[in-house]
């Protein structure tokens, strides 16, 4: 790691003011020491670069994920001065809402007894690589309630449950969202890609729960020993990829 990074913590790093010209905060990142040993110097200069921007707050922050991305770095986090800060698409990225979830299951690897079949249903059901097209079959209207629900709107279809919705970030749906935003290219793109996983680092696994660290939040998580739990990684395809496109261009 570069030697003017500064350690703070057993976890938490810290680039100093000055690591590139510009630099209005420091930054802050969050690593063990596996994860530090495999950190890339642009992922950092990405990080410090981000300290640059006008009305910026306190530090610019990096996830325990951080690695290389378009100008931010992904996993990056910033807060801006509500009246001196910066608006910024690209910040936000053009996978908007990319993150990972964890769904508990009532299985157990025992009950895996045909693990490539499982395999070869799954890539059955949810496509994946560049391009890939739904088996969801929606209307413009489906995508306008999909757009304005959210995660209700999806258990209505019958791809989840109530108390999905209860543990979504904001009920799965942020109020005040502004759907007369997202263009006619953008929704074009996003209606055979639904329900689809894409490309580059987004991915879709079965899990074995083999160690329990922590008992109290194993317990509120769902999460027991052996327990095989489904993780998921995936964004909004080609619709928020267009959505950052469109608000670039303006901007």
């Amino acid at each position: 790691m570069h030697e003017k990074i500064q350690r703070i913590t057993d976890t938490e790093w810290e680039i100093p003011k000055g690591f590139v010209p510009g630099m209005r905060v420091s930054g802050r990142f969050f690593l063990s020491d596996t994860l530090a040993e495999g950190i890339e110097d642009g992922a950092l200069t990405q990080l410090a670069n981000v300290a640059c921007l006008p009305g910026i707050l306190n530090n610019s922050y990096g996830m325990p994920d951080i690695h290389w991305g378009y100008g931010f770095p992904i996993g990056g986090v910033a807060a801006f001065d509500e009246t001196e800060g910066i608006i910024s698409p690209g910040g936000v990225g053009f996978d908007i809402n990319c993150g990972v979830r964890m769904i508990t299951t009532p299985l157990t690897e025992a009950d895996l007894t045909d693990k490539q079949g499982l395999i070869e249903e799954l890539f059955e059901a949810v496509p994946t690589g560049v391009g890939a097209k739904s088996p969801i079959r929606l209307s413009q209207n489906d995508l306008t309630l999909m757009l304005e629900e959210g995660a209700r709107h999806a258990v209505e279809l019958g791809y989840g449950c109530e108390a999905d919705v209860g543990r979504c970030e904001e009920n799965g749906a942020m109020p005040g969202a502004d759907i007369s935003a997202v263009s006619k290219k953008a929704r074009q793109r996003g209606v055979p890609q639904m329900g689809t996983l894409g490309s580059g680092n987004h991915f879709l696994e079965l899990q074995t729960a083999e160690e329990v660290l922590d008992e109290e939040t194993a317990k509120t998580f769902g999460v027991k020993e052996g327990q095989i739990c489904v993780m998921i990684h995936c964004g909004s395809r080609g619709l928020g990829h267009q959505v950052c496109t469109d608000h670039l261009k303006v901007l």
